[in-house]
C-alpha cells in the first residue's frame, strides 16, 4: 500500500494564494461593472439635464421677441376689425342671425331656422355662437360656408353635418323630371368673437 503524500506548506499556500487571487479578481469585476454601471447612469441623467438646460435658455431667449409681437398685434388697428363690433353679446348675436339670414338667401336657398347658443368666455374675449339650419344643394353650401368664414369681422364655422336626399324637380309641363339633383339639410355653428368691456 502507497501512503498518501501530504501536500507540503508551500503548495497549500500557493493554493490559498491563487484563490484569494481569483475571488479578489471576480470581485473587483462585479465592483468595477457597479461603479461603470453608476457612471453610465449618471452621465445619461446630466446629458438629459444638460438638453432641458438648453431647451429652457432657447425658450426664454425666444421670450422677448414673443413679447413684441404680441404688443404689436394689439396695437394693430387692422386686428380691431376682426372682432365683432358691438358691446355686447345679445346685440352681436342678433346681427350675426342677420348677417347669416342675408348671405343665406343670397345664395338662393332657404334658412329653416337660427338659435343663439349660450356665450362663453375666453380670456379677454367672449365667444358669440349661433347655430344654422338651412336646406340647400352642394354649390350654394359652398358659397354660403365661403362668404360666411371670408368676413370682417372674422367668423368660424363649426361642428357641420349634413344629410342629403335625391330630389327629382318638377319640369314647368308639371312632370317629375327623369333626372334627380341632391337636397341637404345643414346644421352647423356660425362664432364670432367679442372683446371683454375694459374693467369687466
Amino acid at each position: 500500500m502507497v501512503a498518501a503524500t501530504v501536500p507540503n506548506w508551500k503548495h497549500r499556500w500557493a493554493a490559498l494564494a491563487l484563490l484569494v487571487l481569483i475571488g479578489g479578481g471576480a470581485l473587483y469585476l462585479l465592483i468595477d461593472r457597479m461603479v461603470i454601471a453608476r457612471y453610465d447612469f449618471y452621465r445619461t441623467r446630466l446629458e438629459q439635464q444638460q438638453e432641458r438646460l438648453e431647451q429652457l435658455q432657447r425658450m426664454a431667449a425666444s421670450r422677448e421677441p414673443l413679447q413684441q409681437s404680441i404688443a404689436k398685434i394689439k396695437q394693430d388697428r387692422g386686428v380691431t376689425t376682426q372682432y365683432l363690433p358691438q358691446s355686447t353679446p345679445s346685440v352681436a348675436a342678433a346681427d350675426l342671425q342677420q348677417r347669416i339670414k342675408g348671405i343665406v338667401e343670397a345664395a338662393g336657398e332657404t334658412l329653416r331656422s337660427t338659435q343663439v347658443l349660450p356665450t362663453v368666455e375666453e380670456g379677454n374675449l367672449v365667444k358669440v355662437t349661433v347655430s344654422v339650419s338651412l336646406n340647400g344643394d352642394t354649390q350654394s353650401l359652398m358659397k354660403i360656408l365661403y362668404n360666411l368664414e371670408s368676413l370682417t369681422p372674422l367668423l368660424f364655422v363649426d361642428n357641420l353635418e349634413a344629410t342629403g336626399r335625391e330630389i327629382r324637380p318638377r319640369l314647368s309641363n308639371g312632370r317629375v323630371a327623369n333626372y334627380g339633383r341632391i337636397q341637404l339639410s345643414v346644421q352647423f355653428e356660425v362664432s364670432g368673437y367679442l372683446r371683454k368691456e375694459e374693467g369687466g
